[in-house]
């Protein structure tokens, strides 16, 4: 009793159900791997947010470093790459962070988990520093 079919299909989904899916992931793959990390050397601070988005300020142009704390929805607008023109600012988390000086009077605020270890290493490759944080904030 195993006769030839009488019917028989085969579906799959639209090709914008697959595109929809790729985007889907890839977003999520990004999301995932956003991380903002901060490198300071001799010669430049060097700030990433994962492989989206770089940003180089040459130690040569740094007037001068502070450590402070901020509010970041008040004064930038919230959490991430914020602002254009003279006033930046660049954080993951928290509410601490590096505000950088120019030479032409433009800022970038660089959040930090560890403000007072950024500060240092500023100092260290020649930087002019103050710390503004209050005495009773430990680094996490």
């Amino acid at each position: 009793m195993n006769g030839a079919p009488l019917f028989e299909e085969t579906q799959s989904f639209s090709a914008w159900i697959y595109l929809v899916a790729v985007l889907v992931l890839a977003i999520l793959a990004a999301v995932a791997t956003m991380r903002q990390s901060t490198r300071v050397t001799n010669d430049a601070v060097t700030v990433r947010f994962g492989v989206f988005y770089r940003t180089q300020v040459p130690v040569a142009e740094i007037r001068q470093a502070e450590a402070v704390e901020y509010r970041p929805i008040a004064e930038y607008g919230g959490w991430g790459i914020r602002g254009f023109g003279k006033k930046r600012a660049l954080n993951a988390r928290g509410n601490r962070g590096v505000l950088l000086t120019r030479m032409d009077g433009s800022t970038l605020m660089i959040g930090s988990q560890e403000p007072r270890r950024l500060l240092e290493a500023l100092a260290r490759a020649g930087v002019s520093t103050q710390d503004r944080l209050p005495p009773a904030i430990r680094e996490f």
